[in-house]
C-alpha cells in the first residue's frame, strides 16, 4: 500500500493568472495545493507541474 493512499487531497488555488511555468518540462501550471510567494528578486523560484513533482518524489527516501 502506498503511503499517500490514505491522506486527502489538498484543495487547489487556481494560479494561472500568475504565468507560472514548470521548472523542469516547461508546462503551464494553473493549480496548486498553496498559494506560491515572491522571493525578493521577484521570481517564484523553481515550481515543478504535478507529473514532474511526483516523478522527483519518488527519488526521495523515506525516513522513517
Amino acid at each position: 500500500m502506498d503511503y499517500n493512499e490514505n491522506r486527502p487531497r489538498p484543495n487547489l488555488i487556481d494560479i494561472s493568472n500568475l504565468g507560472i511555468k514548470c521548472a523542469e518540462c516547461n508546462a503551464d501550471i494553473d493549480k496548486l495545493p498553496f498559494t506560491p510567494t515572491k522571493k525578493e528578486d521577484g521570481t517564484y523560484g523553481k515550481i515543478y507541474c504535478y507529473e514532474c513533482n511526483k516523478g522527483r518524489r519518488k527519488d526521495f527516501k523515506r525516513r522513517f
